[in-house]
């Protein structure tokens, strides 16, 4: 299958972003798929790709996945008109990508909500599979932070939003909140799958008996054999509402503790205030790093943090509606983890005793969850084993992107057939049909001449009749009378019995079979409209009761005086994959792809190729795979 895979901000391990887009893509090509991942240049990600970009675009291949990355820098410190603009150039780009793209399914993940354009698009124009993954509800978190959004646009959105949703064969969200959510809006609850950011078990696994090092290597001079460090790893946006833990670290230096430090490691737009802030309070015990890449924060987190916090504003929307990378690092690390709001998290937290969950606006209960865990070692200890135990047990990485891929399939075996129903391939379909009719007859026009030559030819080496005419079963199975030029004497038996292909097959009719010759008259089909230039072959009426269900989907369409399998082994390939081929086309049929087999049919015309079945004269007989 061929996976167009939208993912703005997608980021290999070695950038500061998710990598739940980076495993998926993984799982899909060990699972045997071809993926096209398509992103932008993001500071936080890093795409794999090394080469300069020409005209704001560039792609290759990077650990199995094909990366078309275009060069459309975005920033979560731009002002929300330049986001906009970035969101909308993307989205045009990735709607031209996608309908130019010979697409098996398309899977887009937000955010933004722009990003599913491309699967709403292909969805009803060319019936393509669409899987659609939401990470956030947008516009309604939005609006529950108190963004003012201008009534149209918000009333444009909102119907966008739906759109996406109705569109989707299958839908993802990543918390509960958010299946909630896209349910709410009249979507069917069986096409809402949960799937929840995920643990790189491997990545983050702490080694045994590990010591901690000092933090001079990340540029924060910290005597840490002394200290108890807790870090905040992420956005440093107005969502995360950070000013808690600087609140916290005030409370802290209130009661003269100088054990407990406070790092925050990630970027955003309210990153310069919260460091112009501690600088303003003197807060000595907050320590602010860049975004570092997923390898190197799983090093940080292993060796030098002791809890891991989970910060968020005091919104109800986001209890139940985020499901934050940073959570997932913290378990798949063994770290205890400190939350300051209510919902499916800090639920999981309190259940699975990973550690504390305070009342949200509450800075002294903050700075008492770190005093106690700070006094309590022991404590820690086994926080740190209870986060360990349930990262590898419900949120491994390597499960969720298997469930992931049995979603992907499960929804492209059930709608792969739609695409044949839609617009592109209805225009594609008439316009063939004319073109194909009018070509053939101006062939038989120009090529007069020649067909009286080989007739003749025909009748002086083999007799008549000259042409060889024999019921065929074409578009739907209905029968016709294909039109060849006979390449075979009438002989028979003593019993009247016509003998063998092989005996019958002279010197002129190996030449006129491996010349193709013998096809000419096929014309005459084409201009009728019973056959096409391109499509499976018409094969014996007696075949069809002995074809498999899928087998028998090659007569959707017209047949072709050449095909897919024709150019790929023609007579040389067992009929397992001939047919299986013929299949491949009736799914994947375009312009671009008739103009290719054309072409190199040409080329293995003159050639010679592929004429006979492993040195016999002509193809056995088909005998049936699935009766």
């Amino acid at each position: 299958m061929r996976i167009i895979y939208f993912h703005q901000y997608f980021s290999t391990p070695y950038g500061s972003a998710g990598t739940r887009s980076y495993f998926f893509a993984k799982q899909l090509i060990n699972s045997g798929h071809e993926v096209f991942m398509v992103c932008l240049s993001d500071e936080r990600c890093n795409s794999g790709l090394k080469k300069p970009f020409k005209n704001n675009f560039r792609e290759g291949i990077v650990d199995g996945i094909n990366i078309i990355e275009f060069n459309y820098k975005y920033s979560n410190k731009l002002n929300l008109i330049g986001r906009l603009l970035v969101f909308l150039k993307f989205s045009l780009k990735a709607l031209k990508f996608s309908l130019i793209s010979n697409a098996d399914l398309i899977f887009c993940t937000s955010t933004p909500l722009s990003i599913a354009l491309p699967g709403i698009c292909c969805r009803w124009i060319k019936g393509t599979p669409f899987v659609f993954e939401v990470r956030d509800l947008w516009p309604e978190l939005p609006v529950a932070m108190g963004l003012k959004i201008n009534p149209i646009f918000l009333k444009i959105i909102n119907i966008f939003e739906k759109l996406s949703y109705q569109s989707a064969d299958q839908l993802i969200g990543l918390a509960p909140g958010i299946c909630r959510g896209i349910i709410r809006k009249g979507v069917n609850a069986e096409k809402v799958n949960m799937i929840p950011n995920g643990c790189d078990l491997d990545l983050f696994y702490p080694p045994e008996n590990y010591i901690k090092e000092n933090l001079e290597e990340i540029d924060i001079n910290i005597n840490q054999s002394k200290k108890f460090i807790a870090a905040f790893t992420g956005a440093h946006g107005r969502a995360n509402g950070l000013d808690a833990l600087l609140d916290a670290a005030v409370e802290l230096k209130k009661i003269g503790n100088k054990n407990i430090h406070i790092i925050f490691i990630g970027d955003g737009s309210k990153k310069l205030q919260l460091i112009e802030r501690a600088k303003i309070e003197n807060l000595d015990n907050c320590h602010f790093l860049d975004s570092i890449p997923k390898t190197r924060l799983a090093e940080v987190l292993r060796k030098n943090i002791d809890v891991g916090l989970m910060i968020l504003d005091d919104i109800p929307a986001f209890q139940y509606g985020t499901s934050p990378n940073k959570f997932f690092d913290y378990l798949a690390v063994g770290l205890p983890v400190i939350t300051n709001y209510p919902g499916w998290i800090s639920e999981l937290i309190e259940e699975n005793k990973l550690g504390k969950s305070v009342k949200p606006q509450n800075p002294k209960a903050l700075a008492n969850a770190l005093l106690y865990m700070s006094k309590n070692d022991y404590l820690v200890k086994e926080y740190s084993k209870n986060s360990r135990i349930l990262g590898t047990k419900s949120f491994s990485r390597d499960t969720q992107s298997k469930n992931f891929c049995k979603l992907i399939e499960k929804a492209f075996y059930q709608n792969k057939n739609r695409r044949n129903k839609y617009l592109l391939n209805q225009i594609y379909n008439f316009f063939k049909n004319k073109v194909d009719r009018i070509i053939a007859t101006l062939a038989l026009i120009l090529l007069l001449p020649i067909l009286l030559i080989i007739s003749l030819s025909v009748l002086v080496n083999l007799g008549r009749p000259i042409f060889f005419i024999q019921k065929r079963p074409g578009n739907k199975s209905e029968p016709f009378y294909l039109i060849k030029f006979r390449s075979m004497k009438n002989k028979y038996d003593d019993k009247g019995v016509l003998l063998e292909d092989s005996s019958r097959l002279n010197n002129f009719g190996k030449w006129l079979r491996s010349t193709s010759l013998d096809e000419l008259p096929t014309l005459v089909n084409i201009m009728r409209g019973q056959m096409s230039f391109v499509g499976p072959r018409p094969l014996l009426m007696r075949y069809l009761p002995l074809y498999s269900y899928d087998q028998n989907r090659r007569h959707e369409v017209k047949p072709g005086l050449t095909g897919w399998a024709q150019v790929n082994g023609r007579n040389n390939i067992s009929w397992e994959r001939r047919l299986e081929l013929d299949t491949w086309y009736v799914d994947n049929r375009n312009f671009s792809l008739d103009v290719f087999i054309l072409f190199k049919t040409l080329i293995k015309v003159l050639k010679r190729e592929g004429i006979s079945y492993k040195g016999q004269d002509t193809m056995p007989l088909f005998k049936g795979q699935n009766k």
